[in-house]
């Protein structure tokens, strides 16, 4: 996690392989296999956080150290919590296989924090809709929105108030 490359590099070697595999849903594949682990010093933070809600506000708060050029968001309301990702750096290639591992790794690590009982309501993607869906319902298990205004996970605010087990100040 430490001997991380550039948000543009990322791009041009996702975009290279799903040329090369032609695999449409790359990018989920390699979010599947990310959590926690995948954030380096970040993911630490983010375990011992005092709760989920504290967990994904950190997230936010120290994304950019991960990669820069990426952020998340947490906004409640109505019962509803919303965990957004968004690139901000113009030019990068591949954004819609970025957003769908960015996604995957987002349900990882909502799962690692508050179990494996945890299901979002429903997951939204920027992008039109793949040709093949059935990769990203088995994986996400719940709604999938396409064509949406922005990558999100919509879930239930009551798991932010979730405590973390491995919480240290």
């Amino acid at each position: 996690p430490e001997n991380l490359i550039s948000l543009a590099a990322v791009g041009n070697l996702v975009k290279a392989s799903v040329a090369r595999t032609g695999c449409e849903h790359f990018g989920l594949l390699v979010g599947q296999r990310g959590g926690l682990q995948s954030l380096g010093l970040v993911g630490l933070v983010l375990r011992f956080s005092p709760d989920v809600a504290t967990a994904l506000r950190r997230l936010s708060q120290y994304m950019h150290l991960y990669h820069g050029g990426q952020i998340t968001a947490l906004v409640e309301d109505e019962g509803a919590a919303m965990l957004s990702y968004d690139l901000y750096v113009p030019g990068i290639e591949a954004v819609e296989q970025i957003g769908d591992g960015a996604m995957a790794i987002l349900f990882n690590i909502m799962r690692t924090l508050c179990g494996p009982d945890w299901l979002p309501r429903e997951v939204r993607f920027a992008h039109r809709k793949p040709t093949a869906v059935t990769p990203y319902r088995r994986f996400f298990r719940a709604p999938l929105v396409f064509e949406a205004e922005q990558d999100v996970v919509v879930m239930s605010s009551h798991w932010l108030t979730r405590r973390l087990p491995e919480a240290d100040r």
